[in-house]
């Protein structure tokens, strides 16, 4: 047996400082070692050091424990001192050491090492050595990941870091590969953020531009805004002339989140505008948009829509209510919904879809919105509610679009109490002004 403990302790003593083998071979004689079987923990993080294990078969893990997550820094092979240093400086454990196969091992306590280090003071200085040695390649690690995360927060991580993280000090190969791996994940996510940031953008284009409206500013008071859930959402509205004295309105909800709707949303918006350019009334429209929105629909998305011509002249409001929430007519103190015309576009091919008609007279008011605003939820999972809608609305008076717009946003944050959104909230509010001022349209 103590050939073989010879040989044992000597290789390792090897890769460390090849002194103090004899005196270790002698201790090692007179101890009696333990079998420890696979998945055994021999070391705990926090710890106190009472002894050190010399391993003489079987391998180990090293682990570095946190509140958050557990880390595998190392692997270990036998033969190997392990605990050593803490046993003879006197701090706690740093590390927790697992055992991956069966290990045969020899407990080490303090006096024990200190007898190997009074016989071979070259073991202790050995010891010490082997410290700075692991210090050293801990700080250039550190300072790598340090360089690693300052270029993260800049965003100019790039592949060369990659490749010195693909090279790390021994003592950090596994934790190494684990922040290799954290960092790839960050840039990949950072990419396709930085895709959806652009299509976000892309989807805010289709979204018409207050300046459409220049030709009728003083006759009508509009102001939409829509607030995706994700960084983009399905929900859409739309405004736009259709000759010089009518303006068409539109609000959808696409079913789903994320990049289908959008896409869905984009397609529903191009189809409605086509549409509304060459048919003759709101009802062929939505008629044209439904069958455009069916055809090629394998993934089976529809949208609910509400679409509105309003003359300016006389007031008229012809509108279709695909499968919306009802929209609000504020007039005189008074509040009326309009209720839906027809399924949502996209279901049904061939499906034919009614309008029907509304008069607004000087001052009224029309509350398109999604449902996002009525389903909005606080923490306690309570939604915002049509009560709670229908009763800011009627002491909204004659507000002005915006500050109404601006108003309903309000609530529903103050409402929700930064509980997490979970759909697409989009609103459009619009004014009749004053008949003095609808006048100048019928000179």
């Amino acid at each position: 047996m103590s050939h073989a403990i010879r040989t044992t302790s000597r290789f390792t003593l090897t890769r460390t400082a090849d002194v103090g083998i004899a005196a270790l071979d002698e201790l090692l004689v007179r101890l009696t070692p333990v079998r420890i079987p696979a998945g055994e923990v021999m070391i705990r993080q926090g710890d106190k050091s009472e002894f050190a294990y010399f391993v003489a078969e079987g391998s180990l893990a090293v682990f570095a424990e946190s509140d958050y997550e557990r880390v595998q820094l190392a692997a270990v092979e036998a033969p190997r001192l392990i605990g050593e240093l803490g046993v003879l400086a006197g701090y706690p454990r740093t590390a927790t050491i697992e055992t991956v196969t069966p290990v045969l091992a020899y407990r080490l306590s303090a006096a024990e090492l200190i007898e190997v280090g009074q016989r071979a003071p070259e073991f202790l200085l050995s010891v010490i050595s082997q410290l700075g040695r692991q210090l050293d390649g801990m700080n250039q690690a550190l300072s790598l990941y340090g360089n690693a995360l300052s270029a993260l927060e800049r965003r100019e991580f790039d592949a060369r870091i990659i490749d010195d993280l693909a090279h790390p000090s021994p003592q950090l190969v596994t934790f190494a590969a684990t922040f290799k791996r954290f960092a790839e994940q960050i840039v990949d996510k950072r990419r396709q953020a930085d895709d959806l940031a652009s299509a976000a953008l892309i989807q805010r284009s289709f979204l018409p531009r207050a300046e459409q409206l220049r030709f009728v500013s003083g006759v009508l008071d509009l102001s939409a805004d829509m607030r995706p859930a994700r960084d983009v959402g399905g929900d859409f509205y739309d405004y736009f002339m259709l000759d010089d004295k009518r303006v068409a309105i539109a609000i959808g909800d696409v079913c789903g989140k994320g990049i289908p709707a959008a896409l869905f949303m984009a397609v529903a918006i191009t189809a409605l505008r086509n549409a509304a350019q060459s048919e003759p009334d709101v009802a062929s429209t939505l008629t044209r948009v439904n069958e455009h929105l069916c055809r090629d629909n394998d993934a089976n998305m529809f949208a609910t829509l509400f679409y509105g011509v309003l003359d300016l002249r006389s007031g008229v409001l012809e509108y279709g209510n695909c499968g919306h929430n009802a929209p609000y007519v504020l007039s005189a103190g008074n509040r009326k919904a309009l209720p839906t015309t027809g399924i949502p576009v996209g279901l049904i091919a061939g499906r034919a879809t009614k309008s029907a008609l509304l008069v607004l007279n000087p001052g009224d008011s029309l509350v398109l919105f999604t449902d996002g605003v009525t389903e909005a939820m606080n923490s306690s999972e309570q939604e915002f509610g049509t009560a709670r809608l229908e009763a800011l609305l009627d002491a909204a008076g004659a507000t002005p679009a915006a500050e109404l717009l601006a108003r309903i946003y309000a609530d529903v944050d103050a409402f929700a109490a930064g509980a997490d959104q979970a759909d697409d909230i989009t609103c459009l509010t619009l004014r009749l002004a004053p008949s003095r001022t609808l006048a100048a349209l019928n000179a």
